[in-house]
């Protein structure tokens, strides 16, 4: 069972409920049964530790939902048990939207989470890829296909969740004996904890091992723009969907996955589109001007019901981080580059820089060459910018060497920086 007193004060919680159903003191009162004063005295935080009954009788009163009652037992001292996993479940608005072009990525990802060895998983990724929707899909065939719970946990404060889900991850954040309480809870359940958005890292890799720990049935799944303190073996990368045609002997070849997610999009927001020859050809250009990312995709196909598609192309060339931060996705995946670039250190910020200008791909080798970097420094800065989900491996010929590009939205990040390749140099020396 888990205790808490730490949620969200009851008083303010009671008050709070209260004031959204409109209700006076004194008109709770005659719903619930409990008396005025009791009341006055539960929202003026007089009592210490109010009866489950009146707990009870008051959540009835105020039509609390199964969240909104489960925080509201908790703030007041009550236990929750089975209800817990009954409540932290997938979020329903990802739910709704099918994925798209991430097959292997997602047969990939369920071995991981079903392999018995591997107790955690974190996805990583550029802003906007798609590590939660990613996420989604993977816990829900881990639920149909197995008799594992499944526990959503969202971290970002600025997310649609409710008290419950704000209260475990607060607890998770914090430190003390809240943690061991959350294991209890688990036990030897069969149990995914999903931990989506702990991208700098809120709950402490600490925290999970102690969980992993203490619940031998317990993996973990987390979300994160890069991987914290994991070994390499841990790490699952999410790149942006391919935005070039997939090489295949068929005259019938499926589109690129990016255009694939851009065509859906535009269908949903405008059904009487058709897309003829030509759109199809100057919205592919979009989806590689926009790296295939679907947060970026999905502002494309926002702009695109108030504006025709070729003036879209030419947003995607002249203003691409405009195009690609409609309001409405509440992410700016150039200011998110210029965080997760300033995170680098300076060689591998230099060389970013210095790969802005090679649009069409390049090599190890070509970096040595050009940054004067010894290779094993030269790779390990590479590795850093594909771990941040900076640059993306283009596709290459069989036994060929493997190439990489800079995401063009970083290039525009990087647009008026001075070049250092001195430092560079001197790196080198």
């Amino acid at each position: 069972m888990i205790n808490w007193a730490n949620v969200e004060d009851f008083g303010l919680q009671l008050q709070r409920y209260r004031k959204r159903a409109q209700l006076s003191q004194k008109i709770l009162a005659d719903l619930s049964t409990v008396s005025v004063r009791a009341v006055r005295n539960l929202e003026l935080g007089q009592v210490a530790a109010p009866r489950r009954e009146t707990v009870r009788l008051l959540a009835a009163a105020l039509q609390l939902t199964t969240h909104e009652r489960l925080s509201f037992e908790l703030a007041a001292g009550g236990e929750v048990d089975e209800a817990l996993f009954g409540t932290l479940s997938l979020p329903t608005d990802v739910l709704a939207r099918p994925l798209v072009g991430r097959s292997r990525e997602l047969d990939s990802l369920m071995r991981q989470l079903l392999n018995d060895q591997q107790r955690i998983t974190v996805v990583c990724g550029f802003a906007g890829v798609g590590k939660t929707h990613l996420a989604v899909a993977a816990a829900r065939s881990v639920q149909a296909t197995t008799a594992t719970s499944v526990l959503w946990v969202q971290l970002q404060k600025n997310a649609d969740r409710g008290p419950l889900q704000a209260a475990i991850a607060d607890l998770l954040v914090g430190e003390g004996a809240g943690v061991n309480r959350l294991a209890r809870q688990i036990g030897d359940r069969a149990t995914l904890l999903v931990l989506d958005g702990n991208d700098s890292g809120q709950v402490r890799r600490e925290t999970v091992w102690t969980l992993i720990r203490e619940c031998p049935n317990l993996s973990v799944l987390e979300t994160s723009r890069v991987p914290h303190d994991v070994s390499d073996h841990h790490r699952f990368l999410v790149a942006p969907l391919p935005h070039w045609r997939t090489a295949t002997a068929h005259s019938d070849a499926p589109s690129a996955p990016a255009l694939e997610f851009l065509l859906r999009r535009f269908t949903d927001l405008r059904p009487s589109f058709q897309a003829a020859d030509s759109d199809v050809k100057k919205l592919a250009e979009v989806c590689g001007r926009l790296d295939g990312l679907p947060s970026a995709l999905e502002s494309a196909a926002s702009w695109a019901t108030v504006i025709s598609v070729d003036e879209l192309v030419s947003m995607a060339r002249d203003e691409p981080e405009a195009l690609a931060s409609h309001p409405a996705t509440r992410t700016d995946p150039v200011s998110v580059a210029q965080g997760v670039l300033g995170q680098q250190t300076p060689v591998t910020q230099d060389l970013a820089l210095l790969l802005a200008d090679w649009s069409d791909g390049w090599t190890i080798d070509q970096v040595v060459q050009e940054s004067r970097l010894p290779r094993a420094q030269a790779a390990c800065a590479v590795q850093s910018l594909l771990h941040a989900g900076l640059i993306v491996e283009l596709p290459s010929k069989p036994g060929g060497p493997v190439r990489f590009t800079l995401l063009n939205l970083v290039r525009v990040a990087l647009r008026g920086r001075s070049p250092l390749v001195p430092r560079l140099a001197l790196a080198a020396s």
